[in-house]
């Protein structure tokens, strides 16, 4: 599973994020900082991870996050979550459909 992957929310918005052996970093785009983990359970992986902004502000979704910024994003994901099919983060409270495309294996 340990792999670089596209996240992409509606609207265009795209992330470059690494998944593998627990941990999640990733960066998108204004430079908005993915960090986090995931835990294996029953064919599923739970997510909890930070969006940081640390300069510009970003709009993720229609939502803002001004410069400085961080968001707490969870997720509950099948673990064959990069199937090109929709799946749900929780971001500031409010549930975001984004999409992954795995882009290759990192050992």
């Amino acid at each position: 599973m340990s792999a670089l992957y596209a996240m992409r929310y509606p609207g265009g918005g795209a992330t470059a994020i690494y998944i593998g052996k627990g941990t999640i970093v990733g960066i998108g785009t204004k430079n908005g900082r993915y960090n986090g983990t995931y835990s294996e359970e029953g064919g599923r992986l739970k997510v909890n991870m930070t969006l940081s902004v640390p300069s510009a502000g970003a709009v993720v979704s229609g939502q803002s996050v001004p410069a400085g910024g961080t968001v707490q994003i969870t997720a509950d994901w099948p673990a064959n979550f990069a199937d090109g099919q929709p799946h749900q983060i929780i971001f500031q409270g409010r549930p975001i459909q984004v999409t992954f495309e795995k882009i290759g294996d990192i050992p």
